[in-house]
């Protein structure tokens, strides 16, 4: 970028010199000399537009598939390869981390089985857990964040659902509810499986979600925990994060709040990284990598995240032009009406306007007992290679009149008439009162008169 921006400076010095000296000469020489000039600041153009360019350009990532993910938003702003099913190994236990948390409470007692202690493959990471030994449920978490310990990770999954295969089935249940719907998992841990397979974008949205809850943040950034002595062994276990970006050394990076590494030899290297600054917070996910390339690409992922893209304010309302059937025509118009305080951001590449933001949209959940929504698709017209152009969607949720409190219209009129005769029966009973009230008093009246 240097020598461009030398030849640049060059020229105009150039220029500058010309323009000064033009004005001792004739006319026709004036002339020739413009021409000169223009030609000269013609065929610089393309150098100073490669110059501009060259500042702005995407992560070289040598690992087989990798996604940057704003975390608010669920917004990808880089991908490689991010569908592609591969073996995810321990960045499983994110996943299992989050079910021990959403399903158990810390100080449970976690009793550990001979299967969950023994099934797990030889030299694999592990914290020396035996058979019958307590610890709590935190305990669990911490050593399968931590040190990876696949025996921790078995016996929070035999704690919650009282076997592995039962808590892969509430794995699989929750990645879906997640959003991760090309994953399918059979254990706690990650160690190999065929079918034990998932997508850098499946893990990315994982963590987005676990990340949501406080203690699991806790657990995600912590980088050493002690296990006191139990019920077997009398000495205490000390715990260290192998997340090389949480501590000082060269892979060191400012702003990250958590993560979880991954390797099998079927797998290679496998990285989840979260990072903040400011008010961002952007998902790195990394996986099939050649030793610390996965540190390295996801420094590069960063970089990229957090200095070439501003965040931007978008009004749909504004976006929006309704232009299918009449009817159709009228009632995006009352959702639009009705959301028009609505205001959703994204993250633009800073080389690429906000204008160049488009719309799409269509009516979802259209049903007889329920009115349809709006989904907007979000996408950049033209993005290039500097900007992954799906922006994600948007929900504009319909707030029909006729219904109230979820309910069908047809529910709401039914109630609406009860209560209106209601009212009218408690109207003519309160005049009865009256008419009877009158009635007494005027006979009393009448009497007294007589007498």
């Amino acid at each position: 970028m240097n020598y461009m921006n030398d030849i640049t400076d060059a020229i105009r010095s150039f220029i500058r010199y010309v323009d000064a000296a033009a004005v001792k000469l004739k006319q026709p020489v004036k002339i020739y000399l413009a021409v000169v000039l223009a030609v000269l600041l013609a065929a610089s153009a393309p150098i100073r537009a490669a110059a501009a360019n060259e500042a702005f350009q995407t992560p070289q990532i040598v690992s087989e598939s990798a996604v940057l993910m704003d975390a608010k938003t669920g917004q990808v702003l880089y991908e490689k390869n991010m569908h592609t099913q591969l073996y995810p190994a321990s960045i499983t236990k994110i996943l299992t981390i989050l079910l021990g948390i959403e399903h158990g409470q810390q100080q449970d007692k976690v009793t550990m089985s001979r299967e969950a202690v023994f099934s797990i493959l030889r030299g694999s990471s592990h914290i020396a857990l035996t058979d019958g030994e307590e610890i709590t449920l935190e305990q669990a978490l911490m050593a399968a964040m931590l040190p990876s310990a696949n025996d921790a990770s078995n016996g929070i999954a035999e704690h919650i659902s009282g076997s592995v295969e039962d808590f892969a089935v509430l794995m699989n249940q929750r990645a879906r509810e997640a959003g991760a719907l090309n994953s399918n998992f059979v254990n706690p841990h990650g160690l190999p499986d065929e079918e034990h397979v998932s997508t850098a974008y499946d893990m990315a949205m994982i963590t987005r979600v676990a990340l949501q809850n406080d203690k699991f943040r806790g657990i995600f950034g912590t980088v050493r925990y002690t296990i006191p002595s139990t019920n077997k062994q009398p000495e205490s276990r000390d715990l260290w994060s192998e997340h090389r970006m949480l501590t000082t050394n060269k892979f060191y990076y400012e702003g990250v709040i958590g993560g979880k590494t991954g390797y099998t030899a079927i797998s290679q290297n496998t990285l989840v990284t979260a990072a903040q600054r400011g008010d961002r917070e952007l998902i790195a996910v990394v996986m099939k990598s050649q030793a610390y390339g996965v540190y390295t690409d996801t420094m590069a992922l960063f970089d990229y995240g957090f200095n070439q893209f501003t965040e931007a304010s978008f009004n749909p309302a504004e976006l929006v032009t309704p232009s299918r059937g009449q009817d159709q025509t009228k009632l995006i118009a009352d959702i639009l009406n009705q959301n028009q305080d609505t205001i959703f951001t994204r993250l633009i590449h800073n080389s690429i306007s906000p204008e160049e933001v488009s719309v799409d949209y269509r009516l979802v959940d259209e049903s007889q007992n329920k009115p349809p929504d709006l989904q907007l698709n979000i996408r950049l017209d033209s993005a290039g290679s500097l900007q992954y152009a799906d922006l994600g969607s948007v929900y504009l949720y319909n707030f029909d009149p006729a219904e109230e409190n979820g309910r069908p219209a047809w529910v709401s009129f039914v109630v609406t008439a009860f209560k209106v005769l209601a009212y009218l029966i408690i109207g003519i009973v309160a005049l009865l009162f009256i008419l009877r009230w009158f009635i007494r008093a005027r006979r009393m009246l009448k009497r007294r008169i007589r007498l």
